[in-house]
């Protein structure tokens, strides 16, 4: 809407509504004369812009103060499910969408594959719609409702522009699908769009507790490779958007993406098993259907050829460690993707290898196991609908 004349009444009401929002929103439950002592509003313009709040859904009462003297006071927050927000993470196997209020609740959650063959940007995009729309449809919220929404890209994202590049490879051609520009003409909402690992490795900081002068690096291995480092509390993207882009390292057994992928790792056991074709290994370890998942729990179960290969595998996973702990120095690495949440197995022997490392970060296994992505995009959803929320200027 236009923007009111400055100084107008109507202005000046939607000034300290937005003052008054801001103070509850950043400062929790308050009452009506705290928040005139902490803007300086006078109690009368304080009521009436609470009254105007609470008609339009934005603050709920709550309770009441523990005063000490003379009637307790009500309390006033901010209210969470106001509206809200979507988040997604569009993998390159799958896509998982999640609808949250304004605290970053999950209300509903959904997981769907994708088509197993290559589509097209057009393809992929009436895909999402439809996702999207469904999951509105199974909570119930229509898009009145609704404030922003994030995506999570597999591939690079220019922070400047939200072009799109070097997608995996079940979505490469649809990088023009999944630009900011395209997917902001598919919803009627603020769109955000960010690297998928970097939105694994801003909800692994946030649900950590770090302080904020802390490093994070969210290292995923699984069906590729990637990492995503957050400094001070922020995500650093360098230029073009192409930090964290780790596949194309070289290790002392080649590129790490084809070293460390799931792939990777399966070669690794191939290789083994061919090497003790004599050995007493069980007939699984050397099979050529077997999954990660499986070689790893063979390593829980003491298969004798599994521990060679996984130990064989973090070798080179703590080469890695090593030259990224070179060149970026983060306080803390945290292993995610398909592999790096295996931390009962893969952490012991990291720490191990990694033991006479001068600046050794702390290691840990991703803690929210395949939901880092979409609980990131969920936090930047609401990042983006509480800024426009707090502009009531326009309104």
């Amino acid at each position: 809407m236009r923007m009111q004349t400055a100084g107008t009444p109507q202005a000046m009401r939607n000034l300290n509504e937005y003052l008054i929002l801001d103070k509850i929103i950043s400062g929790g439950p308050q009452s009506r004369a705290d928040l005139s002592r902490h803007t300086g509003l006078s109690k009368p313009t304080v009521s009436s812009a609470i009254t105007q709040l609470i008609e339009r859904g934005l603050v709920r009462e709550t309770g009441r103060a523990e005063n000490t003297q003379g009637r307790k006071a009500t309390l006033l927050e901010f209210n969470p499910t106001c509206f809200y927000i979507i988040g997604a993470e569009l993998g390159g196997s799958r896509m998982r969408l999640a609808l949250a209020d304004m605290s970053s609740g999950i209300v509903l959650d959904q997981q769907l594959p994708l088509p197993e063959d290559s589509v097209t940007g057009s393809a992929f995009q009436d895909y999402l719609v439809q996702a999207v729309e469904g999951l509105l449809a199974a909570a119930g919220i229509s898009w009145e409702k609704i404030r922003a929404a994030a995506f999570g890209i597999p591939g690079v994202v220019d922070p400047a522009d939200g072009t799109v590049s070097d997608l995996v490879a079940p979505l490469r051609g649809c990088e023009a699908a999944l630009s900011k520009a395209a997917l902001a003409e598919l919803f009627p909402v603020p769109v955000v769009t960010e690297n998928d690992v970097n939105l694994a490795a801003m909800a692994e900081y946030s649900s950590s507790g770090a302080a904020g002068g802390q490093s994070l690096l969210y290292f995923s291995i699984g069906e590729g490779t990637g990492g995503g480092l957050i400094i001070h509390g922020e995500i650093y993207r360098g230029l073009g958007g192409g930090a964290g882009e780790l596949a194309n390292l070289t290790l002392s057994a080649g590129r790490l993406e084809e070293v460390l992928s799931a792939d990777g790792l399966l070669r690794l056991a191939a290789q083994k098993a061919g090497e003790q074709a004599k050995s007493s290994a069980g007939p699984l370890i050397s099979s050529p259907g077997i999954t990660a998942d499986q070689l790893l729990d063979e390593v829980r179960q003491g298969d004798r050829l599994a521990h060679t290969v996984i130990d064989a595998y973090c070798s080179l996973l703590a080469e890695a460690i090593v030259s990224i702990c070179a060149l970026m120095a983060p306080g803390t690495i945290i292993l995610g993707g398909e592999l790096g949440r295996h931390g009962d197995v893969l952490l012991p022997r990291l720490e191990a290898k990694l033991s006479g490392l001068q600046r050794k970060p702390k290691l840990a296994a991703s803690g929210n196991g395949d939901r880092d992505v979409v609980l990131g995009a969920v936090q930047i959803a609401v990042q983006s609908a509480f800024n426009h929320l707090r502009d009531l200027r326009e309104q």
